[in-house]
């Protein structure tokens, strides 16, 4: 266990990856009996299993980014306070204790607090000429803080505050994060490994890709629907064309990079939703279903799977088994969305058990992982 001590990405994708199948088990549950606490669930599936990967990959490959050390193991006490956090706000809701609930909740926002200080304080210390994605992430996670403190306002009886918290989990902090990333970084897997390959990654596109979600913020927290449909539309055409531009097609020829690809492929295909749904067509949670599952599920799938292997010292290639888990990720988010869709309730019962075995399979593979030595005998 203490390798876990030796770098950030170590013990926030482990602590991460367990959050990620306690989660989901409590879900699962709650779908097979028909005890479903939806609110509770539209809040702690966001907010417990994506971020503590955030600080694995943020705080692995910020410092490079910003050409600045982080040799400090702080680490430990913000992954931990975050984790218990989570377990404490789950336990206390079974419980029906629900001022314990909200400490669970301060508690995840008092481990998110320190984070975002310490981010910050690495671009301050930075000398680096551009900083536009650690700036962006930086913006995107005092999102993360303003979901956190709607959700501790919700949880302490607010209900006004269960719909801050929502719009600010999806698109003030956990798209702004994705979309920051797959700017920088896909472009830059993709000329890794397709030869010729021209990466096209403009700022005005992080602008326009940013822009739409604070725009998407205000739209959900105020119900103004046209705004809705305008930004979702402009970011539907937008990631049709990127997708395109950054070669999806081509990117077949390798399944790591493909893996990265077809799952920002998700985005068209959730911002059309929204953009329907909020022109009045009957989507459900088809939208929010497509955005979470199929873009970013299936992206953390792939993206720590690549920085997983590439940090422990393992050839960057993907199994047969590795591949299925992934494809059949997918097949479990599209049941998903026609359950939302065809409204089939007994769907979401097949999605969720489909989805909770793979992303089982997944996690024992991730695991080791980080409790073992790297591969090539490296330090990290």
């Amino acid at each position: 266990m203490k390798r876990l001590a030796i770098a950030p990405h170590r013990l926030y994708f482990f602590l991460g990856a367990l959050a990620a199948l306690i989660l989901f088990v409590w879900w699962w549950r709650q779908v097979v009996s028909q005890t479903m606490a939806v609110p509770l669930h539209a809040l702690v599936m966001p907010l417990g299993i994506f971020p503590l990967f955030i600080l694995g990959f943020t705080f692995t490959a910020g410092p490079r980014w910003l050409s600045v050390e982080s040799a400090d193991h702080y680490f430990l006490l913000h992954g931990g306070t975050y984790f218990c956090g989570l377990l404490l706000v789950l336990v206390a809701a079974g419980l029906g204790w629900y001022p314990l609930r909200t400490a669970g909740f301060v508690l995840m926002l008092a481990a998110w607090l320190a984070v975002t200080w310490r981010w910050g304080d690495l671009i301050r210390r930075s000398k680096a000429l551009d900083k536009k994605h650690p700036v962006s992430i930086l913006i995107a996670m005092l999102g993360g803080m303003s979901a956190l403190l709607a959700a501790v306002f919700w949880s302490a009886g607010d209900n006004d505050a269960w719909q801050v918290a929502r719009e600010f989990s999806f698109f003030g902090f956990l798209l702004p994060v994705f979309l920051t990333v797959s700017h920088r970084m896909l472009p830059f897997f993709s000329s890794n490994v397709l030869k010729p390959y021209v990466a096209w990654r403009p700022y005005w596109l992080l602008g326009v890709w940013l822009g739409g979600c604070w725009l998407l913020v205000l739209a959900g927290i105020t119900g103004w629907r046209y705004l809705e449909a305008f930004s979702a539309s402009v970011l539907s055409l937008s990631f049709v064309v990127t997708s395109w531009r950054w070669g999806i097609f081509r990117s077949l020829q390798n399944r790591m990079l493909a893996m990265l690809h077809l799952s920002f492929a998700w985005l068209a295909v959730v911002f059309g939703l929204q953009a329907a749904g909020a022109l009045g067509v009957a989507v459900g949670s088809a939208s929010i279903h497509a955005l979470g599952l199929g873009f970013m599920g299936t992206m953390l799938v792939a993206f720590v799977s690549r920085v997983s292997y590439g940090h422990s010292g393992r050839p960057l290639q993907v199994s047969n088994s590795l591949w299925m888990v992934y494809l059949g990720l997918h097949l479990a988010a599209m049941l998903r969305i026609v359950a939302s869709l065809l409204v089939i309730p007994s769907l979401l019962t097949v999605s969720a058990t489909v989805w909770l075995l793979l992303i089982t399979i997944w996690i024992a593979m991730m695991l080791p992982v980080y409790l073992k030595a790297r591969a090539d005998g490296q330090p990290g």
